[in-house]
């Protein structure tokens, strides 16, 4: 499945599309064997017995299909079930010019053919959709020109539905892409709703108490600044000054990160000592995935390493990317002996992930640690 993001709500929102579409395989294929039945009796229908062997293996896949949905088989969106759909649409379209000898009114298969070719945008995206599309198009070419008697008269009916299955396989993906991308925000703005409702009550009081009566101007001013940064992150706001921003006024690299260790310095009350000896090529979300598992490296340490000092290097990544290393002198741990917490897991891997990204965490006890981040 090609898609940047892959949830539980929008693989949800596809199975329900794949669906729908299992049933409208299901409607077509009833009505192509009325109309075949009706042209074999007439006598329009020349091979009655190869179009009835092609509507029984057209059915035997759609049912294969629709269980695999129905049972979220991960095939049927890979390149197998893609491949397999595609070939049989193919078919199914040259075969029209096979079993029919002459002018027909409906075409074989009736619209199959065409729910194939969505089915490979919204598993795959629009461009395999449209590519998808031009292949079944260009067999029907084939198809009129070989089995169908000659292309006379017949180029620019034939390069029409190439154009039209072409562009229906690119629309069907895309509007499924929207509608995920829909279902996804509304699904991260219910969520947001949620946790707002159940931290008012808790978190932020117990920030705003610590605001009025602690006489720490330095835990003040941390309550302060997680409460505004809270804030802003429950109403789906950037954040300012947060490491993981999405967007920021600078695609320095560099920048970024000072800024942001200079934040988990304020907070944690230890010393990042930053060396860039190549920025890389990260930009964007990869770049703010990598300051913001920067940032909970250098917090992990001031947590469980017992040092007062870190360094933190960033380099390039061949060929393309950018490495950050953050290196502690610390206490160290067993690797595999000590499972990974959430910081590491969630804040670091996950986030890392998320943008094709990865971690790597070198430690022994009492040899300090390297934790190695890297970023396309």
């Amino acid at each position: 499945m090609v898609r940047d993001r892959v949830t539980p709500t929008t693989a949800a929102l596809q199975r329900r599309m794949q669906l729908a579409l299992g049933a409208l395989r299901g409607i077509t294929l009833a009505w192509s064997a009325i109309v075949c039945a009706i042209d074999a009796s007439s006598g329009v229908l020349d091979r009655p017995a190869v179009a009835g062997s092609a509507l029984v293996v057209l059915a035997a896949w759609s049912v294969v299909w629709t269980v695999a949905v129905g049972r979220r088989d991960r095939w049927v969106s890979g390149v197998a079930g893609i491949v397999v759909d595609l070939l049989l649409a193919c078919a199914a379209v040259f075969a029209d010019h096979v079993v029919y000898g002459g002018e027909h009114p409906q075409s074989f298969a009736s619209a199959w053919p065409l729910v194939a070719v969505v089915a490979t945008g919204i598993a795959a995206g629009a461009s395999a959709g449209m590519a998808g599309g031009a292949a079944v198009g260009l067999a029907n070419v084939v198809g009129q020109s070989t089995a169908g008697g000659g292309m006379d008269g017949e180029w620019l009916s034939s390069l029409g539905t190439l154009v039209l299955v072409a562009a229906s396989g690119w629309v069907g993906g895309w509007v499924a892409d929207r509608l995920r991308t829909t279902a996804q925000a509304a699904a991260d703005a219910q969520a947001r709703a949620e946790v707002a409702r159940t931290l008012h009550d808790g978190v932020l009081q117990t920030l705003a108490v610590v605001q009025r009566r602690s006489d720490d101007e330095d835990l003040v001013a941390l309550a302060r600044e997680q409460d505004a940064e809270l804030r802003a992150f429950l109403r789906g706001e950037p954040v300012a000054g947060a490491a993981d921003r999405g967007t920021g006024a600078t695609d320095d690299l560099a920048a970024r990160l000072r800024e942001a260790l200079a934040g988990v310095e304020r907070r944690q009350r230890i010393s990042a000592q930053l060396v860039v000896v190549d920025p890389g090529t990260a930009r964007g979300a990869a770049a703010a995935a990598l300051v913001g598992a920067t940032s909970e490296a250098v917090v992990n340490a001031a947590k469980h390493a017992g040092v007062e000092q870190v360094w933190v290097s960033v380099d390039r990544r061949l060929p393309s990317g950018t490495m950050v290393v953050v290196h502690d002198e610390g206490v160290g741990f067993d690797t595999a002996a000590v499972p990974a917490g959430d910081g590491l897991t969630a804040s670091i891997r996950e986030r890392l992930a998320a943008v094709d990204g990865g971690a790597d965490v070198q430690s022994a006890a009492g040899r300090g640690t390297d934790v190695t981040m890297w970023v396309p």
